[in-house]
């Protein structure tokens, strides 16, 4: 899963380095929160300072951690953030004229400020999911019509 914190600036993609760098603390970091509900972290010059980090902050960590390693730019997104219709668009992976169809045909909740739509991205998100879980699902039903067949 991307996250986003949508800014106006360019995605940076990690590069060779920081992916392989990123898939190596990842593995460490993995291996030491099991079970754990909180996990200290050392920081600075010889762990000058400690933090405890909530079990949900570490995991996100993962997440960016295994995204980075395997070469994807990451960003984060609060899920109330409204987004402009080229940041959900390109959130859905869709052109902005598909989006403003979908907006359009009353598939996301939006709301407009002056002449220019505003889109939840918790929106954009259940939209995504709930399309996804369309999909898989005729996969499914194909899958086992052709198994019905006898095509497999």
């Amino acid at each position: 899963m991307n996250l986003a914190v949508l800014k106006e600036a360019e995605l940076v993609m990690p590069t060779d380095k920081e992916s392989a760098l990123a898939a190596e603390t990842g593995r460490q970091i993995a291996s030491i929160i099991n079970g754990a509900e909180i996990v200290r972290a050392h920081f600075g010059p010889k762990g000058a300072a400690t933090v405890d980090l909530p079990i949900a902050a570490v995991r996100l960590l993962l997440d960016i951690l295994e995204q980075m390693a395997r070469g994807n730019a990451v960003t984060l997104m609060p899920v109330h953030a409204e987004l402009t219709t080229q940041q959900a668009a390109d959130l859905l992976n869709v052109s902005r004229t598909h989006l403003v169809q979908l907006l359009d045909e009353e598939k996301i909740p939006h709301r407009k400020v002056g002449t220019h739509r505003r889109v939840r991205a918790e929106d954009v998100l259940t939209y995504r999911r709930e399309t996804e879980r369309a999909r898989r699902k005729a996969l499914d039903e194909l899958t086992d019509l052709d198994e019905e067949l006898g095509l497999q």
